[in-house]
């Protein structure tokens, strides 16, 4: 039986709740940061060498604290693991935690993480700037799915 149909569910959603808050915090704060940097335009961004390089950080970090709330609401609520970022953002996705669609859409940023981490392949920065600009909303809707989740007690919030 799932975590979630349980009691201790109940009992544990205060801990669950600090977790997940710390970690939409931190997802926050990196989008709040990104947008800090897309800001001035593609130009300015271009021209300072260390902006494409603080965007890639932050976007590592987004994604970590993405997966990680995603591995926790997993496992306290249906008590499924993981195995990697991509995984536990997929998973979520068709466990309730957040709609598939947007599990889809931040699937593709785990792989970028995934490809600056490992440098699978040169990302230009340009591209990088882009991408950014055109998907930085993504961060505040997982962390809005992610809090209804936690909030409503009902499990899965209707598929989009």
């Amino acid at each position: 039986m799932p975590i979630f149909e349980t009691s201790s569910w109940r009992r544990s959603v205060s801990e669950v709740e600090d977790r997940v808050s710390k970690g939409l915090a931190d997802i926050l704060s990196s989008k709040t940061q990104i947008k800090e940097i897309l800001l001035p335009g593609v130009e300015v961004f271009l021209i300072d060498k260390r902006s494409p390089l603080a965007l890639k950080y932050l976007l590592i970090e987004a994604v970590e604290a993405i997966s990680d709330v995603c591995q926790h609401l997993l496992a306290k609520s249906r008590g499924i693991a993981c195995n990697g970022y991509v995984d536990c953002i997929l998973k979520a996705g068709t466990n309730g935690i957040i709609q598939e669609g947007l599990s889809r859409k931040l699937r593709k940023l785990a792989d970028l993480r995934n490809s600056l981490i490992h440098r699978y392949w040169i990302i230009d920065d340009r591209e990088l700037f882009n991408l950014c600009l055109s998907n930085l909303e993504d961060l505040s809707e997982f962390a809005s799915q992610a809090s209804i989740f936690v909030t409503s007690g009902k499990g899965p919030i209707p598929p989009g």
